[in-house]
């Protein structure tokens, strides 16, 4: 293939206007084909090759179907061309040097020009086929009369496309010529799609891809080279393509969906891909981002983050969701509930809740903490079993709570009972023997035992300030509270923050540091919501997207070469007799 593709680049063939779909272009291009007959004409003219021929010559050739001295000078052309063909037989050489001599056999004349034209290459029947169209020479059959209009004309997929030619078929060549001149929207028929897929054009295959022609049950990959079997298999079936082949062929968009499955670092493109919106949304809930990545998903998944959105304005989603773990922290953090959540509606509630909790107890407001932790304490029965390590942090909340609001207690009674609570709370997150557990218990026991006017604060500094227990940074944090306080003119905060500050100062100078405090929580990353891959919110591996350019003049003029030697099948057994008028008869 690739010789004779390149011997019709070297003819200088006009390549360019397959594709002209433009009205303006292919009248253009009609016009200087024209133009490059006439000026042909013109040359034979001058040479004298015709010159000579006398009307009793030329009704001689209209008996077999060539009208006028231009027509008699093309297949003139064509006999001189195919006279020196060796396949040729003696008596076919006789009726060619009788035709050239203005004697054509018109029972002979057409079998010999077809026999002889098959033996030449491509390009030249090519060439001879458009020379005795423009002529007006009509030597083929009905069929053959409706493919050679579409392969002679300056815009075929204009012709193709057209009410008139719907139903014109052929040959495999014929076929592919259809498909590539209509850019993929005339598809090759399942009779012959097995004969031209070893040599057809991967742009005219993938022109097949884009318009269904062409599926995955078709195996065209079976019948290319290695590296367009690959590329095949890439674009119809993506799933049978491994990493490695992946990479082979620089697939980008498989191998960042694999990466950010496999929970891998993501790079980032410019500009931003779904995978990079992915990333900052479901990973790191960048929420600005969220619009974006909704945009970015195919539809399937955008449904399922818009249904997550919405959920999130109720604190409500579907079962799939709920278990799809990936997506928590997404949802946390749209989700803003204003009353306590129910921890045992499932395991995603009871994390939301227990932060919940903690987070107002950060933030000052012991009430809500208490009222958050209390439908963990509660005792239910056949509820279901939250998991050991929340309930401790749960319980540790509860026993914090309890003790620090006992000093508010009506009266001393109640202030004890608070504190027995506390107690209570307390041995129950130490029942599993977490070492921090153990101390806050002693801790409320000892303050059970300290008579009331002789009881430190029982309150953790760094949870009265807003921060973690023994967080780093807390003096920097104190120096912008204080601004903050002094700018609103709140001193009752201020003295507030100057005591909670020299109890820290105080206990780091303490042998046992920041254990004289009570601490909530027992383990900090008992709170985390799960960091894992958000399945639902994956699109699917899609089919590489087309790498080729459209089908170059070339490829096409390589195709229209071997669909006009499909043509020598068509022709007539016997020519078309014209009267002197030039009417077939």
């Amino acid at each position: 293939m690739g010789g004779e593709l390149g011997e019709i680049l070297a003819r200088g063939y006009s390549v360019g206007v397959y594709d002209m779909t433009d009205p303006v272009a292919a009248r253009r291009a009609a016009i200087a084909a024209e133009k490059e007959r006439l000026a042909r004409a013109r040359e034979r003219r001058r040479s004298g090759s015709s010159a000579g021929a006398s009307g009793f010559v030329q009704r001689k050739w209209r008996w077999v179907g060539v009208d006028g001295s231009e027509a008699v000078d093309t297949v003139l052309d064509v006999l001189k061309d195919i006279e020196n063909v060796s396949s040729l037989t003696e008596d076919q050489s006789t009726v060619l040097t009788q035709a050239l001599e203005g004697a054509p056999d018109r029972d002979a004349l057409l079998s010999t020009i077809q026999a002889g034209l098959t033996g030449l290459g491509p390009e030249s029947v090519l060439r001879h086929i458009r020379a005795l169209w423009a002529a007006g020479v009509r030597w083929l059959n009905g069929p053959g009369l409706e493919r050679c209009r579409i392969l002679c004309s300056t815009a075929p997929g204009l012709e193709l496309v057209s009410t008139r030619s719907r139903a014109v078929s052929g040959g495999p060549a014929f076929s592919l010529f259809a498909t590539a001149a209509t850019r993929g929207a005339v598809p090759v028929p399942n009779a012959v799609l097995a004969q031209v897929l070893p040599w057809a054009p991967l742009s005219v295959l993938d022109d097949l891809v884009d318009h269904g022609g062409l599926l995955a049950e078709d195996e065209p990959w079976k019948a290319r080279d290695d590296e367009d079997s690959l590329y095949l298999r890439a674009r119809l079936v993506p799933g049978s393509v491994s990493p490695e082949e992946a990479e082979r062929i620089g697939w980008d968009a498989m191998l960042r969906r694999r990466a950010f499955l496999n929970d891998e670092t993501v790079v980032r493109q410019e500009p931003e891909d779904v995978w990079d919106l992915l990333y900052d949304v479901v990973r790191d809930v960048h929420l600005p981002s969220l619009d974006a990545l909704d945009a970015a998903l195919p539809r399937a998944q955008q449904i399922v983050l818009r249904d997550l959105r919405s959920g999130a304005l109720v604190g409500q989603w579907d079962r799939d969701t709920l278990r799809d773990r990936g997506l928590w922290k997404l949802m946390a953090a749209l989700w803003r509930p204003t009353t306590p959540v129910d921890p045992r509606r499932g395991d995603f509630y009871a994390l939301v809740a227990l932060n919940r909790a903690y987070d107002l107890l950060k933030s000052g407001d012991i009430e809500g903490a208490r009222r958050q932790v209390e439908p963990f304490v509660r005792e239910r029965k056949k509820d279901p079993s939250l998991s050991a390590d929340l309930m401790d942090e749960a319980y540790t909340i509860a026993a914090y709570v309890a003790a620090v609001t006992s000093p508010e207690a009506d009266n001393d009674r109640a202030a004890r009972e608070q504190l027995a609570l506390a107690e209570t709370y307390a041995e129950k997150a130490a029942g599993n023997g977490h070492p921090v557990a153990e101390r806050n218990l002693a801790h409320v026991r000892t303050w059970r035992e300290t008579p009331k006017n002789k009881r430190g604060m029982m309150t953790n500094p760094f949870l009265e300030i807003g921060l973690d227990h023994g967080q780093e940074g807390w003096d920097r944090h104190c120096r912008v509270l204080f601004r903050e306080y002094e700018q609103a003119g709140d001193q009752a905060a201020q003295a507030r923050l100057n005591q909670a500050e020299d109890r820290i100062d105080e206990a780091a100078r303490h042998e046992a540091e920041f254990d004289v405090f009570f601490r909530a929580p027992l383990d900090r990353n008992r709170y985390d919501l799960p960091d894992t891959v958000p399945r639902r919110l994956v699109p699917p591996l899609e089919p590489m997207a087309r790498r080729t350019a459209a089908t170059s003049g070339a490829d096409l003029e390589y195709i229209r070469a071997l669909a006009a030697v499909e043509l020598l099948d068509d022709f007539r057994s016997t020519p078309p007799h014209l009267d002197r008028h030039g009417s077939t008869r």
